[in-house]
């Protein structure tokens, strides 16, 4: 019995280095076959791919100098769908790391997922993701998928909604961060979370000049205020259900870099970029003062 166990042992211990093994390089596309080995043996793997973030975090070099090396992204999105407690602190860490760091590491592949990652490994405690959203010294894009994860927070019922938007705008208040982007798309996401307790800091923000209107219009916040919380949660909750990584064969097969040029494989049309979900809004407004201004001709 003794030593079945420990031929049992022994094989997964080389299962786990096979697995690893295949998640080291980019090439040879999705390992589909070593993310569903990994998924099935989730508590022998989980501290081998903790230990390849912690790596990163202290020596980032290596990834930065070699593009081809992957494992970083297969680890972080497997303890993300995990939702693995333990690599909370060093997936900030990594997210907090000075300059373009975290970009030349990952890629835009943190600004779709990082959110719902540090929402899925926080275990209900924001307080870490709080101090990346304040942290100055971090990249404008991943203060704001801090800010995104707040956000989810208060749909999974980690905090109150009045809190997280008082934080929200808390920062256009408490930090001098000049990134015009950042105010833009950091309004965006209070404007989804229904702003009435916050809307005179972001009429200030207009007055100053943070918010550029080509990214989100005043009359967005007048228009969520029109629709009312509910509406404005249910969609946000929809946002949250697009990015969730329960299915996460399915969130990462789809990317181009597993992908040949040629490749006919279909995944089916992707959730809606940021930059479509602008238009749409934009397309919205314009439909909006075209109603206004029907309205008043009608009136007269």
């Amino acid at each position: 019995m003794a030593d079945e166990q420990q031929r049992i042992g022994e094989d997964e211990e080389a299962q786990v280095a096979a697995v690893l093994d295949a998640f080291r390089t980019l090439g040879g596309g999705y390992k589909r076959a070593a993310v569903e080995a990994a998924m099935e043996m989730e508590a022998a793997i989980t501290p081998h791919l903790v230990r390849i973030l912690e790596n990163v975090r202290d020596n980032p070099g290596p990834y930065v100098a070699d593009e081809n090396l992957f494992d970083h992204v297969y680890a972080l999105m497997l303890l993300g769908h995990f939702g693995t407690r333990q690599a909370h602190e060093v997936i900030v860490a990594l997210f907090s790391l000075p300059d373009d760091l975290p970009d030349q590491l990952y890629g835009e592949l943190y600004i779709d997922n990082l959110p719902v990652v540090l929402l899925n490994t926080c275990g209900g405690d924001l307080a870490l993701i709080r101090s990346l959203a304040q942290n100055q010294s971090a990249g404008a894009y991943c203060r704001l998928t801090a800010c995104q994860a707040l956000a989810y927070a208060v749909i999974e019922g980690y905090a109150e909604r009045t809190e997280v938007l008082e934080f929200l705008a808390g920062l256009f208040v408490e930090t001098a961060d000049t990134d015009p982007d950042f105010w833009g798309l950091l309004a965006n996401i209070v404007c989804d979370l229904y702003p009435a307790e916050v809307i005179d800091v972001i009429q200030k923000a207009y007055e100053d000049g943070l918010i550029f209107p080509g990214m989100i219009a005043y009359d967005d916040f007048e228009f969520a205020l029109e629709r009312g919380e509910a509406d404005c949660l249910d969609r946000l909750r929809t946002y949250l259900e697009w990015g969730r990584l329960d299915d996460l064969h399915e969130v990462m097969e789809r990317w181009a870099c597993f992908r040949d040029r040629n490749d006919s494989f279909d995944a089916g049309p992707p959730p809606p970029s940021p930059e479509q979900i602008q238009k749409k809004k934009a397309k919205a407004r314009k439909k909006r003062k075209q109603a206004k201004a029907s309205r008043k001709k009608n009136r007269k």
